[in-house]
């Protein structure tokens, strides 16, 4: 066999070979289409899909997962690769996005200012007595 031929050969079967990897990945993306998602990773949207629309409390995951509430934030951490807040609260446990998360911690700021505000405006002003509240009070004193 001349070196030509032998060229012309090897590239006819190396354009075989592409062909049928070329129809081989395709299959392989079909079947992945095809194959339907987890059902963590599914319960990981629907929770995502709560947690855009504000603040959810773990309560509300139970919707979601009556068992395992908590598992919804920890997949939409773990398997969608987003952020999630948690702030524990006298209330329950508040599941929240960054962006929420923020409108949150400047609204505990404000509610902060405002109640050292008010404390120093009640310690600034004089408590007035009337001479009943002095005698008893002299009269506790004894």
């Amino acid at each position: 066999m001349k070196p030509q031929e032998q060229i012309a050969q090897l590239e006819k079967e190396k354009a075989a070979l592409e062909e049928q990897v070329a129809g081989l990945k395709k299959r392989v993306a079909e079947l992945e289409a095809a194959r339907p998602k987890s059902k963590s990773r599914q319960q990981a949207a629907a929770g995502l899909e709560m947690l855009k629309k504000g603040p959810v409390a773990l309560a509300q995951f139970a919707s979601l997962n009556p068992k395992y509430p908590a598992d919804i934030p920890y997949n939409v951490r773990n398997l969608l690769k987003i952020d999630v807040k948690t702030v524990r609260t006298a209330g329950g446990t508040l599941y929240m996005l960054p962006e929420h998360f923020t409108t949150y911690q400047a609204g505990l700021e404000k509610d902060k200012a405002a109640a050292k505000e008010a404390k120093e405006e009640i310690q600034a002003a004089p408590i007035p007595q009337s001479p009943q509240t002095r005698a008893a009070g002299a009269v506790l004193a004894v």
